[in-house]
C-alpha cells in the first residue's frame, strides 16, 4: 500500500506533493488560519495541524506510560513519567 501512495507521489524540493480532500468546511478553516497566522500556504496548514497531533498522540503514550507506572511500579524505571508528562503540556 505504502509503494502505491509513494508512487503518486511527486518530489518537490524538500516535501513530497500529494492531493487530499477536504470538506468545504475544513478547507474555509485552513484558508481563514493562514491568514490570520500569516502562513505562506494551506500546506503549511496541514503541516502544522499533523505535528500537533504527532505531539498529541506522543503525549497520550507518556501519560499512558506514566499511569501504568503508578498502578505497578518498577525499581528500575523510575524516570518521572509524570513530570515529563506535565512539561510536554506546558509547551
Amino acid at each position: 500500500m505504502l509503494r502505491g501512495i509513494i508512487h503518486s507521489m511527486v518530489e518537490h524540493g524538500n516535501s513530497l506533493k500529494v492531493s487530499i480532500s477536504l470538506s468545504l468546511e475544513w478547507l474555509q478553516f485552513a484558508q481563514e488560519y493562514q491568514k490570520a497566522h500569516g502562513l505562506t500556504s494551506r500546506s503549511e496548514v496541514i503541516a502544522l495541524a499533523l505535528k500537533k497531533l504527532r505531539e498529541t498522540e506522543l503525549a497520550d503514550g507518556y501519560r499512558q506510560m506514566a499511569q501504568d507506572y503508578a498502578e505497578q511500579p518498577e525499581e528500575m524505571l523510575d524516570l518521572e513519567f509524570a513530570e515529563t508528562v506535565e512539561q510536554i503540556d506546558r509547551g
